[in-house]
């Protein structure tokens, strides 16, 4: 199941990433991911143009935890409740909000919220097929085996959401407040601008979707593991065609 949403009015438009489930937690056959990425897309179609970053922070952490008292949820909300992250490009301020690690572009300069801890779980799950790619094992063991070692930490990492610590502290809409410090602003002066908002499913943003899915080929026909030319916290699994869901949108304001 995609666990990304987009969204696009006249007042605002977002590219919403659900993060990937840890657990087999449904809900109406959705997903944790998919839940609090609808839950985003919902409050932006219920704003006004006007409504600020706090204003849209707080209707989306109501609806989260209103879920949360009408529905039973067997597992720590923490480490595997209702997560997403998104970028929203507003009209009326003529700014975009970063909110976790999706991925935006301004006129060709690309602007990036990368969350710490990914990208030294990435790194580590990269060293651990490294050395199982030399004892000659089963790959698609090994693969398993790799994403399982450091699955715990990626679960134990959750502490530092929407916690302001200057290293691994990220933000992401799961219910909680989150800092002012972790939610990265782009501002935009009058003049028109090219704007490219994408989920991380993107190793690179480049000026076009054409462009961007060329390279992402690129990656997968030859590091389809995920683990060589880019390191992520996982591969491709059965049934896949990439290693992450993945949105993208261009627009010109």
């Amino acid at each position: 199941m995609c666990e990304d949403c987009y969204f696009i009015s006249e007042n605002f438009v977002a590219v919403i990433d659900g993060v990937t489930s840890k657990s087999d937690f449904t809900y109406k056959g959705k997903t944790t991911g998919k839940l609090a990425a609808e839950i985003i897309r919902d409050v932006l179609g219920k704003m006004k143009r006007e409504d600020s970053t706090d204003c849209f922070l707080r209707m989306v952490n109501q609806k989260i935890n209103r879920f949360y008292q009408e529905v039973e949820f067997p597992y720590s909300r923490k480490e595997k409740g209702l997560q997403a992250v998104c970028v929203v490009y507003s009209d009326f301020e003529r700014a975009i909000w970063m909110i976790g690690d999706c991925q935006a572009a301004v006129d060709g300069t690309v602007y990036l919220n990368p969350k710490k801890s990914d990208e030294i779980l990435a790194e580590m799950r990269s060293l651990i097929l490294h050395v199982l790619k030399m004892e000659d094992g089963d790959w698609t063991e090994a693969q398993t085996r790799a994403r399982s070692y450091i699955e715990p930490w990626i679960l134990r990492a959750n502490a530092f959401a929407n916690r302001a610590d200057p290293v691994y502290g990220y933000a992401v809409l799961n219910g909680d407040e989150i800092p002012v410090a972790l939610i990265k602003r782009i501002e935009l002066d009058e003049r028109p601008h090219e704007i490219i908002l994408t989920s991380d499913g993107y190793p690179k943003v480049r000026s076009n979707l054409k462009k961007s899915e060329e390279y992402l080929s690129t990656i997968l026909e030859k590091d389809e593991s995920c683990y060589e030319l880019y390191h992520s916290t996982k591969g491709i699994n059965k049934g896949q065609k990439s290693f992450d869901d993945r949105t993208y949108i261009r627009f010109t304001v």
